[in-house]
């Protein structure tokens, strides 16, 4: 009896290790991303993969834009990375799409937009023989550029007060560079009251 017990957990401790030993070695997913690099438990972070190498791409106007939309973890590497460097990778926002039509207005020095919901702010710089003379027509035809740009917005307040246009300013920069916005919807609001008393 003492032998067949013997027996019995030999082998059955032999067929344990045969099964852990010969189970098959777990594969890397299929799905790799372009460069090769194994990005599973780096969402979140900043250039994992290229440590001490700045991959932030510049515009332009000359301001840092992350790609938030990169999930590699991978800042400046992409679908649409120039060759120059002269874009980021990410899409134009709306915003800045509606700002860059504005402010291609001979009458407009440079403009920014806010948008909450289907209500778009925007605040001109206009140029300096004209500051402070927003005609209907133009307040008109820069209407007529935010609602072509985006057919969601139904609402459009202009300002070309120079206080607002950089409080406008600042809080699209705020948003673009990812800053947290505390207070969005109140400050926009207040925004709103001042341009459109009324309201």
């Amino acid at each position: 009896m003492k032998k067949n017990k013997i027996l019995f957990l030999v082998v059955a401790l032999t067929l344990v290790l045969v099964t852990i030993g010969c189970t098959a070695r777990p594969q890397r997913s299929a799905t790799r991303d372009r460069v090769g690099w194994d990005t599973t438990n780096q969402l979140g972070r900043r250039n994992t993969t290229m440590l001490g190498i700045e991959r932030r791409n510049k515009d332009i106007r000359g301001i840092d834009r992350r790609n938030m939309d990169n999930i590699t973890g991978m800042d400046g590497i992409g679908p649409n990375t120039a060759t120059d460097l002269t874009r980021r990778n990410t899409r134009m926002t709306r915003e800045e799409r509606i700002a860059e039509r504005i402010a291609n207005l001979k009458e407009i020095n440079n403009a920014s937009v806010l948008i909450s919901g289907n209500t778009a702010i925007v605040g001109v710089d206009m140029d300096r023989n004209l500051q402070g003379n927003m005609t209907t027509a133009l307040k008109q035809k820069i209407e007529r550029i935010v609602r072509n740009a985006d057919d969601r917005i139904t609402n459009v307040s202009i300002t070309a007060d120079p206080d607002l246009f950089t409080r406008i300013s600042n809080m699209a920069k705020d948003i673009r560079d990812g800053r947290p916005v505390t207070g969005f919807a109140r400050e926009f609001q207040e925004i709103l009251r001042r341009i459109s008393p009324a309201r």
